[in-house]
């Protein structure tokens, strides 16, 4: 059966009479109490036993059974609508019809109702005002007549307009002439009034919405997942539902250019320039830096003087040497005038061994003036902050690297460093220059990986090829952000890739 849009009942009215009226009474009977119009309390208590039992196909019987008391009925039906058929699936007193139709009948008035999305009934009586002047209940008179009924309605059970299922409540005609009929089963034996056909329209309102949404909890996830594929189906068939076969068409050309179409794309990286060869300044012996000349990122000259240190304790020293040279010196005269040659040997030896002195000692004041070994630039160290501060002999001072020899070294993520190889090609973007682009060849591929705050990276080293690779304004510091170029692929099958990477590290580290 396909799924329709349907009207809901009206609201339940006002109810005050009886929708049958008592039997005529013979001289002497007792005339039996009035029966009230079903109440508000009885809808409410058929939800009570729907709800009170462990699942649906029980509740459903619960909720039937009780509606069978309450309006004195022969036999009262449910059917649901699974897939695309409506199935007879409870009957009163507890029989539960899982597989097939038991009574064709029966559910052939289902049927009828539930293509006309109205609530049926027959026979009608002469004052109703229940207008069925355009129904056809060709099935409920077929069913009335198979069954000897009194009386047969059938209303849709629907939800935002879709129908559900369909409720049939009967009663029947069928007494013992050798028996009294009490007064109950007097009013059991009669038709549906109004007023019953008003109160059942409400309770199906109020039963409708509980139904379907424990019969859609209850059901198994690809029964779930059948349901909502067979509802897009019958949407897309409905020609108003534009907007949704559009998304659907969208949806699909999406995947397929996901799928289909391989895509360039990058691994990005996070990059400083350094120097190829960086010299690092050290302090040639203890002493206190005296005076500084550069600071760090200032271009230096080969020979420039970079920092000197205090050099007066050796230039005393130097002076002391000087001095004893001299007395060497004065007493070799005097030794040679005499001709004594074992003082002039003695007085020569010593001499010479004071020049020695005096030659080291020029030569650590010499190196306390720190010089540029090469044209580069100053990438580290700031000593101005620091005169007069003493220094110990190997202590790291500045640190050069060469102007226009340099290197780039990138950060790579550990998802992607396996996919990296020596040779691939890579763009640079620096933040001093955002609008250069600088050409890489990736050089090296170091094995050792270092944590930071953004989780573990492997470094890798470039070297500029191409475009920019003579950018002016480049200097040995500076950081930007690297793409590397890798084969196309397509989107969702990198994404898929990764995905499964995850899942079977994840399953690899819970087993």
């Amino acid at each position: 059966m396909s799924t329709v849009v349907t009207s809901r009942p009206k609201e339940a009215e006002a109810r005050s009479a009886s929708p049958v009226a008592p039997p005529v009474m013979s001289p002497g009977q007792v005339k039996p109490p009035v029966a009230d119009a079903p109440s508000e309390s009885q809808a409410v208590a058929c939800l009570q036993a729907f709800l009170a039992e462990k699942d649906w196909t029980a509740g459903t019987a619960a909720f039937v059974t009780l509606l069978n008391q309450q309006l004195k009925c022969h036999r009262v039906a449910l059917g649901w609508v699974s897939g695309q058929s409506l199935r007879l699936r409870v009957l009163s007193d507890g029989v539960l019809l899982d597989e097939g139709v038991a009574l064709p009948e029966l559910h052939q008035a289902m049927l009828e109702a539930a293509h006309q999305q109205q609530t049926l009934s027959w026979p009608l009586a002469a004052d109703s005002k229940h207008d069925q002047s355009k129904a056809i209940t060709m099935a409920h008179q077929t069913l009335c007549r198979v069954q000897g009924l009194s009386g047969v309605v059938t209303v849709p059970l629907a939800q935002d307009g879709v129908v559900l299922g369909a409720m049939t409540l009967e009663r029947t005609t069928q007494v013992d002439p050798l028996r009294p009929l009490s007064y109950e089963q007097q009013q059991a034996s009669k038709g549906f009034s109004d007023e019953d056909l008003r109160w059942i329209g409400h309770l199906a309102e109020l039963m409708s919405p509980a139904l379907s949404l424990r019969y859609r909890l209850e059901q198994p996830w690809y029964e779930r997942g059948r349901g909502w594929m067979e509802s897009l189906r019958l949407r897309l068939a409905d020609p108003r539902e534009r907007a949704l076969r559009w998304s659907v068409l969208a949806f699909f050309g999406i995947m397929s250019f996901g799928i289909g179409l391989p895509l360039p794309y990058q691994v990005t990286a996070s990059a400083r320039l350094e120097g190829a060869v960086q010299r690092v300044m050290s302090a040639p012996q203890d002493g206190f830096l005296r005076e500084v000349h550069v600071h760090a990122g200032d271009v230096v000259k080969a020979g420039q003087v970079l920092a000197e240190i205090a050099d007066d304790d050796l230039q005393n020293a130097l002076r002391a040497r000087v001095a004893e040279a001299n007395q060497h010196e004065n007493a070799f005269a005097e030794a040679f005038a005499r001709g004594d040659r074992a003082q002039a040997v003695i007085a020569q030896s010593k001499l010479s061994e004071t020049r020695a002195q005096m030659a080291l000692l020029e030569q650590q004041i010499a190196r306390l003036k720190i010089t540029s070994p090469f044209d580069g630039v100053v990438i580290a160290g700031d000593l101005r902050q620091q005169l007069g501060a003493p220094l110990k002999r190997g202590d790291n001072m500045l640190t050069l690297a060469p102007g226009l020899d340099w290197r780039v070294v990138l950060e790579i993520d550990e998802t992607d460093i396996a996919s990296l190889n020596k040779g691939q090609m890579a763009r640079l973007r620096l933040a001093a220059m955002p609008d250069q682009t600088i050409g890489l060849m990736l050089n090296r591929v170091t094995p050792v990986a270092k944590t930071t705050p953004n989780g573990v990276r492997y470094e890798i080293e470039a070297i500029p090829t191409g475009a920019g690779a003579g950018a002016r304004g480049l200097r040995p510091g500076l950081q930007g952000v690297a793409r590397i170029d890798m084969p196309p692929r397509p989107l969702l099958w990198r994404m898929a890739d990764r995905a499964w990477q995850w899942l079977r590290m994840q399953a690899w580290t819970l087993l």
